[in-house]
């Protein structure tokens, strides 16, 4: 029989086990003002029963046209199915749906569930497809207008599945579609909470009727398992990054536009999978000052610079009304405007709802630290929350790498006075973390360019330095008086400004715990438009992971 060719394990009813509540933390973003371009990664806990969620797994396909497509759900197929075995053990509806394939399943059990299904009137008629609506979301961080294969030389475009790949079982009790069915089945059993996973997230993830753009505008809460799905992105298009750091964006659109994410670790060990090719290092960057506007240059930067070798998050202080582009709060950008069509137990829109600090000290979401390989900061005299500071005086208590640009050098304390009361503050950051000392500055905004760097002479050949032209070097900003430097210093440029002394400029230090650090009190908005800077940068991080 044509059954006996799906994985079925046993004959048991969904649920069987006693159920339990599924634990998850949503993960979500949020605007830090209106139109202020930023954002901040916020989570938010939740118990779901069971027995009113839906798993659907989207196009988990036998083979694709994409060599490295199909490799990559070979790859994620046995993660993916512990978590289906631990939801359906629980409770949870198991949806399969790989797409076009409805033939090879047409005697089966769980395919003639699906069709048994009672016709439900949708709140928003279901079509094959939901394209991109720009007056509800931005446009797709990336460019798949070639069809997204990495394969190289890229593959030739045809239909090559046909079924979902073996690897993930189909049970009794389980159901197999292509259609608006899984919506009819879903409203037949009372499910309220859907899980999507499979691939491709910038294609069928989103747009098919079983998938998050339709399920969302039905009302439904809806997550994306983040750490089981795919992006068909190839990296010689824009933004030019890692396949990885595509499917990345991607999760991030979703965040910001359509639903929260989690991970397959909610249900069953804790840990995020992640694919073998990525290796990416996670560097955590914190942005929070507003002198240099590195809330703009530095995203910029990680964009261009950092999108092939690493895996980038942005903290931002907390909230305000500044744009990053200069516009007014007024200003027109596609927001995630739900209003249409969802209603109070719209998962997405109750997120969005919930406010965010209107301290610009906060950090929030920096519960993602915890992940990081190397932390960046671009702060100026702020007094975070008091478990916020501890949390980054952990990551450096465990001697984790540490870059620092322009005011890093008094990122956590105010100007001669302490913390107000229920704040932290850190007056010793500079001379802990980079050995330095930071006191003022040379010239002043009306000054123009003045301040000259070479590099040091005895850092010439520094890998750090790979890449920065030997001759001088013209900053726009201000030149920081930075010396004395501490024991354990190796200054990689210094600077001058008029008859003034010669100030370090950039250099590396190892801390009292064994870390290593680097900082520049370079980092004014015209050092990011020079190649020498954004080289020096990106090198940094390099030498911190211990990859240069």
């Amino acid at each position: 029989m044509l059954c006996g060719l799906v994985a079925v394990a046993g004959f048991e009813s969904r649920g069987a086990d006693s159920p339990a509540a599924l634990k998850l933390t949503l993960r979500f973003r949020k605007e830090t003002g209106p139109v202020s371009g930023r954002w901040h990664t916020l989570t938010q806990p939740a118990n779901w029963d069971a027995k009113k969620t839906a798993v659907v797994i989207c196009d988990m396909w036998d083979k694709h046209w994409c060599q490295m497509a199909t490799q990559r759900v070979g790859q994620m197929a046995p993660r993916m199915n512990e978590f289906v075995k631990e939801a359906r053990k629980r409770g949870a509806l198991i949806i399969h749906c790989p797409s076009e394939t409805m033939e090879f399943y047409k005697d089966t059990p769980q395919r003639k569930l699906a069709q048994a299904a009672s016709v439900a009137t949708p709140k928003i008629e279901l079509q094959r497809w939901c394209r991109i609506d720009l007056a509800k979301e931005a446009p797709l961080p990336i460019d798949d207008t070639d069809g997204g294969c990495d394969t190289v030389p890229p593959d030739p475009n045809f239909k090559a599945w046909s079924r979902q790949i073996a690897t993930i079982e189909v049970h009794n009790g389980d159901a197999v579609t292509d259609s608006a069915e899984a919506y009819y089945l879903m409203r037949q059993h009372g499910i309220e909470n859907v899980i999507v996973m499979g691939v491709h997230t910038n294609m069928c993830v989103l747009g098919r009727p079983f998938s998050i753009r339709q399920l969302v505008q039905q009302g439904l809460n809806v997550v994306l398992c983040r750490d089981l799905t795919d992006t068909m992105y190839n990296p010689k298009k824009q933004p030019f990054g890692s396949h990885f750091t595509g499917t990345d964006l991607v999760v991030e659109h979703i965040e910001k536009y359509w639903c929260p994410t989690i991970t397959s670790g909610d249900l069953l060990d804790g840990k995020e999978y992640r694919f073998p090719a990525d290796k990416r290092p996670h560097v955590v960057a914190i942005v929070s000052e507003e002198e240099y506007e590195t809330h703009r240059t530095l995203p910029e930067f990680a964009a261009k610079h950092l999108g092939q070798d690493f895996r980038v998050s942005f903290v931002f202080g907390g909230a305000d009304a500044t744009d990053i582009r200069g516009r007014k709060p007024e200003a027109s950008r596609p927001t995630p405007d739900t209003s249409d069509f969802t209603k109070d137990k719209a998962l997405l829109s109750s997120l969005i709802a919930r406010p965010t600090s209107s301290n610009k000290d906060d950090l929030l979401g920096l519960e993602v630290l915890d992940s990081a390989d190397v932390l960046l900061i671009s702060s100026r005299r702020r007094t975070p929350a008091i478990e916020q500071l501890d949390r980054i005086r952990k990551f450096v208590a465990a001697g984790k790498p540490m870059v620092g640009i322009r005011t890093a050098s008094h990122p956590f304390h105010l100007r001669d006075k302490p913390a107000p009361e229920g704040r932290a503050d850190w007056p010793t950051f500079d001379a802990d973390i980079w050995g330095g000392h930071y006191t003022n500055h040379y010239g002043d905004a009306k000054s123009g360019p003045n301040s000259i760097i070479t590099i040091a002479d005895a850092a010439k050949a520094h890998p750090l330095l790979t890449g920065f032209k030997s001759g001088e070097y013209h900053s726009g900003g201000t030149l920081y008086l930075t010396s004395p430097l501490a024991e354990g210093t190796h200054v990689l440029l210094t600077g001058r400004f008029g008859d003034k002394p010669v100030e370090p400029v950039a250099w590396t230090f190892t801390r009292k715990d064994g870390g290593r650090s680097f900082y520049t009190s370079l980092g004014h908005k015209s050092d990011f438009a020079q190649p020498e800077f954004a080289r020096l940068l990106r090198n940094s991080l390099l030498w911190a992971v211990a990859r240069n």
